[in-house]
């Protein structure tokens, strides 16, 4: 296929805010279990693989991984980019979803209306930040992502790859608002990044008993379910991580 898309999920157990958060519940079954089968729904990708570490403690994932028949893909533990890559070779990938483990309510008609317009207009890295955090991917092509990976500064640091990949000065990069007025709630957080956030989407999972719909119809309850839409409007004010390295090598900086 000349445009073939995969999914690369992101996922480590080595998390310091909520520790094996990809295992926890979420109606019968673990979060990455949850995230996976919605991810199953999109139409444009062709293979979905949980991209983790070589660690120990990821032992767990592999054995999960293996037991659900779902693909998997352990790399560097640190360099995130470089294990992208690698899987995106070893599955024969043209274009890369890039999901993150730790949002089981990733929507999978967005990520093809993302692939859709990734390809047609021919873009290097396409996002769509109009709809709730932890909604949210990203599509790169493999391309783009072998030569960002070559120019950074520090390839240890590309857990961060969006600070990356979204620079419109290198990178043919397309952000798009979605056409469904109803799913722009960018104010809405449904990531799962601490204890009570976990509760949070596990009220949702329990709400739907596991069978999850759109993003639309989870919004329009949460609309009427005004107490637990308290809790999920976040003013979200976009810092760059502590600590972390996102520039290019000094030869492409003073291009």
């Amino acid at each position: 296929m000349k445009n073939k898309a995969i999914i690369l999920v992101a996922v480590r157990l080595k998390s310091k805010r909520l520790k094996n958060k990809a295992l926890l519940n979420l109606f019968n079954k673990p979060l990455i279990t949850q995230l996976t089968e919605r991810l199953k729904k999109s139409k444009l990708s062709s293979d979905i693989v949980w991209c983790t570490s070589k660690n120990k403690v990821d032992d767990k994932l592999e054995i999960l991984a293996k037991k659900t028949n779902v693909k998997i893909y352990r790399g560097d533990p640190k360099d995130v980019m470089k294990r992208f890559i690698f899987a995106a070779k070893k599955f024969k990938a043209n274009n890369i979803v890039r999901v993150t483990g730790d949002n089981p309510l990733t929507d999978p008609q967005v990520i093809d209306f993302m692939i859709k317009s990734h390809v047609q207009k021919k873009k290097d890295y396409t996002s769509c930040n109009s709809i709730p955090f932890g909604a949210r991917s990203e599509v790169i092509s493999f391309k783009t992502l072998k030569k960002c990976h070559s120019m950074l500064a520090d390839p240890n640091s590309s857990e961060y790859m969006t600070w990356m990949l979204n620079r419109p000065k290198y990178f043919k990069t397309n952000d798009l608002i979605h056409p469904n007025s109803k799913i722009n709630r960018p104010e809405i957080s449904l990531t799962v990044d601490y204890l009570k956030d976990y509760k949070n989407v596990n009220e949702i999972y329990n709400y739907f008993r596991g069978k999850i719909p759109s993003l639309q119809k989870i919004i329009r309850w949460l609309d009427k379910n005004k107490r637990l839409l308290k809790k999920l409007k976040k003013k979200r004010i976009v810092k760059k991580p502590k600590n972390i390295n996102v520039k290019f090598k000094k030869v492409y900086e003073t291009r």
